[in-house]
């Protein structure tokens, strides 16, 4: 044993460099035995036809499976290069389409030829594509609010939307039964001002192959402080046929506006018109109710009080 040990001491170096020159011996000639390895390869499908699209895949898979022959060292680089099987339509011939996958249709990354090693055969190698005209509308964008404001505001103009429209494109089917598109919601509590914000867009059919010119939205929303006017003692007009001899008792009546400041203050007396609308003298001696067009949109009006009774001039009926 002391003699095994002696030799084990003078000759390590001897022995591990031979066991090290055994073990690469050993790798450079397997690397170059021919063998062959099946490897997982993407199925990367390319529709140039604007005409289709290109709706469904049977199977439904994405990568095949693809015997290679090669020398060993070759077969396994392709693991870090991910060769791919690689299928070009230049033109749909009909919408159910079954082609057969073959070893020349495998490619390295970027449709770069096989280099050192050979496709020998692709599972599965029958697929059955499905391929639907493509179509394309315009149509309008609808901002979606959960919107609570602030006490005391209200809002000062209607919501908008930049664009305010977008062009859905796809297959026929999908695009037909969209009417609108609608952003993710925008939600927001105790808003007390005016907010612009961008905001993606919501595919209108879930798991669908639609296109959307626009992917996201401007949003405007305008908020101001709610402002409250009276404009007292108002004259009452009548319209209508044959009213030159006519009259409403009462005849001054007090308009109240609420709504944004910047419009209620911008309100001039002259610009509020309240009448009573006569259909025909049937209508002498009824009471009928104040009409009055709001002066700016967002703006409440209440008129007290809201009717009056159209009389003849000079008389009670």
């Amino acid at each position: 044993m002391a003699d095994f040990r002696a030799t084990l001491k003078r000759n390590w170096l001897y022995m591990v460099t031979g066991t090290l020159l055994s073990v690469f011996l050993w790798v450079a000639v397997s690397a170059d035995t021919v063998s062959q390895q099946t490897i997982s390869v993407d199925l990367l499908i390319v529709n140039s036809d604007r005409r289709y699209v290109l709706t469904e895949r049977e199977p439904a898979i994405d990568a095949v499976s693809v015997v290679f022959t090669g020398r060993a060292g070759d077969l396994a680089t392709l693991l870090v290069s991910r060769p791919q099987v690689f299928l070009p339509i230049d033109s749909v011939e009909s919408p159910l389409w079954d082609i057969t996958l073959t070893p020349q249709m495998v490619r390295g990354q970027g449709g770069r030829e096989l280099v050192d090693v050979r496709a020998v055969s692709v599972r599965p190698n029958q697929i059955h594509l499905h391929f639907e005209p493509r179509a394309r509308k315009v149509v309008p964008v609808v901002p979606q609010l959960r919107i609570g404001l602030a006490d005391g505001y209200v809002f000062a103009d209607s919501v908008r939307a930049e664009p305010g429209s977008v062009t859905v494109e796809g297959p026929e089917s999908s695009v037909l039964r969209v009417d609108s598109v609608v952003t993710l919601p925008i939600t927001r509590r105790d808003l007390d001002e005016s907010i612009s914000v961008e905001i993606p867009l919501e595919n209108p059919v879930a798991d669908s192959l639609l296109e959307l010119s626009w992917p996201t939205v401007r949003v405007t929303l305008s908020v101001e402080a709610r402002a409250e006017r009276v404009f007292p003692g108002l004259p009452v007009s009548v319209s209508g046929a044959g009213t030159e001899a006519l009259r409403v008792e009462p005849s001054l009546v007090d308009v109240r506006l609420s709504g944004p400041r910047s419009a209620v203050e911008a309100v001039r007396p002259e610009a509020l018109l309240p009448q009573v609308v006569l259909s025909g003298l049937a209508d002498i001696g009824t009471t009928l109710p104040i009409r009055l067009a709001a002066p700016a949109a967002f703006v409440e009006i209440s008129v007290d009080p809201d009717s009056v009774r159209v009389m003849r001039a000079g008389g009670t009926s």
